[in-house]
Formats: structure tokens, C-alpha cells, sequence
């Protein structure tokens, strides 16, 4: 079967989108996944790309509609457009949001690609009366089809999760080696950038004199005081100023990525 030639186009549009975790794990960027989009625009099409959509650092698990650059797609598209995106799971990462886009993509008269997956052939095709012979990648009123998108699905959610958990003991690994993994430096110590290999990384140095601080509000706690009862001993005994919601915060301090005391 060959595949019949859109006779009618209006707009082109890319979809491009990286979570930030993605990004640091893989080095998959935004300008990558454009790059190749309009290329394949350029080469089956002979034109440009009209307008790209973008999600930066936004997860693939949230839904369609509650993205900034996808609802703007949604809301852009009409009779006679093309969409493209690199590969399925930049569209969305969930079945029950892929299978719900795709008939109204179709219904709405616009074809749907994911270059980089699948290639030249569209996932789906505003067909006509005559569309005997036209070859797309899904039809969704096959069942094979919905199950193969929901099993292509599924394998995306459980990249997701993988990625997600490699992140978080990357973290952790990094914490327990004494390193930051960002944000501001926590009651007690200060954030000192170092060399590591041919990258900088911030690590967590003590600070001596707010380190006594820590160790008395543990003993404090561990005697059975409450937050507000330690911030008013802790701020007489070390002429300090801390609030007890301040202490509060120290006491909920968790073991990966902030130490408790040195």
C-alpha cells in the first residue's frame, strides 16, 4: 500500500518538549528535536516549518490540555494543518491522553506525525470518502491498533518512572557524597563550588558556629521540647535569632540531601 499525498496543507506546525530531567539524563534538547522536525519538513515537503510549540522542562505525564505549549497547539490547529513531533512520548506519556487526541486530530481533519519513530508515515490522516488504500500507522477503529498505542504508551510511562527513580538516586548519591543538589544552603552549613572532573559541583561546608546551634536544638528534641520551647532556649543560650518555625523546618530536615549536623 502507498501512502496517498496530502493535497491540501495550511499550516505546519512542530511540537517540541523536554522535562528537565530528561534533559540532564539524556541531553535531549529543545533545538535538537526542531532541527529534526524541520528537516523532515524540509525534505518531504520542500517548505518550513510554520510555527513550533514549545513545553520547556514540563513532564510528559501531564495532560495535553494543562500544558502551556500544547494548548496552545490545540487551540492553533485546524482543517488541512500538519503536526509533527520527534517521537510519541514528547506528545504525552499517558495511553488515555494519546487515545483521546488522536480521533479528534483525525476528526478535526489534520494529520499527525512522529518523525523520528515512525518516519514518513502519518499516525493519523483526515481520510476522505475513497481512503481505500491509504496506509497509516493507526486506525482507531481497530482494536489492535488502540492496543498497540496503548502497550507504546505504557512502555513510555514506564521510561517515565525509570527516569524519574534514576534521577532521585543520582540525588541522593550526590547528597551522600556531601554535595548540593540545589536550592539555597541550609541552616548550618554554606555552598562551596568545586571542580569535579571537568564539571563544577556545589557542596555543603559546615558552618561552625551555626553547627552548635544544630547540635542543641537535637538535644533539646531529643528531651522532648517542642519547637517553639527550643527556639526560646536555643536564642538565649546562643544569642541568636531563629523564629521556632525556623526550628521547626531544621527538626523536619530529611537525612537525603540536607545533613542534620556535621
Amino acid at each position: 500500500m502507498s501512502i496517498r499525498p496530502i493535497k491540501q496543507i495550511n499550516n505546519i506546525y512542530g511540537y517540541v518538549r523536554v522535562s528537565t530531567q530528561e534533559q540532564v539524563r539524556s541531553g535531549v534538547s529543545l533545538r535538537q528535536q526542531q532541527d529534526n522536525i524541520s528537516l523532515f519538513v524540509k525534505e518531504k515537503y520542500n517548505r518550513e516549518v510554520d510555527q513550533f510549540f514549545i513545553d520547556d522542562g514540563v513532564s510528559g505525564t501531564r495532560p495535553i490540555l494543562e500544558r502551556e505549549g500544547s494548548k496552545a497547539l490545540t487551540d492553533a490547529i485546524d482543517e488541512h494543518d500538519i503536526v509533527i513531533c520527534t517521537r510519541l512520548d514528547r506528545l504525552s506519556r499517558t495511553a488515555n491522553d494519546l487515545l483521546n487526541m488522536i480521533p479528534n486530530l483525525e476528526e478535526a481533519g489534520v494529520t499527525l506525525y512522529f518523525c523520528e519513530q515512525f518516519g514518513d508515515v502519518p499516525i493519523c490522516y483526515p481520510k476522505p470518502a475513497d481512503s481505500k488504500g491509504l496506509r497509516t500507522r493507526f486506525d482507531m477503529n481497530d482494536m489492535a491498533s488502540k492496543i498497540m498505542l496503548m502497550v507504546l504508551s505504557a512502555v513510555a510511562e514506564i521510561e517515565h518512572a525509570t527516569i524519574k527513580d534514576r534521577f532521585a538516586e543520582g540525588k541522593c548519591d550526590w547528597a551522600g557524597r556531601g554535595y548540593h543538589i540545589g536550592g539555597s544552603a541550609p541552616y548550618g552549613f554554606k555552598i562551596v563550588e568545586e571542580l569535579h572532573g571537568n564539571k563544577r559541583r556545589k557542596r555543603l561546608d559546615p558552618i561552625p558556629e551555626e553547627q552548635e546551634v544544630l547540635k542543641s536544638i537535637y538535644a533539646l528534641r531529643g528531651r522532648g521540647l517542642g519547637a517553639k520551647a527550643i527556639a526560646k532556649q536555643i536564642n538565649s543560650l546562643h544569642k541568636c535569632n531563629l523564629s521556632w518555625q525556623k526550628v521547626l523546618k531544621i527538626l523536619k530536615r530529611k537525612v537525603q540531601g540536607i545533613p542534620k549536623a556535621a
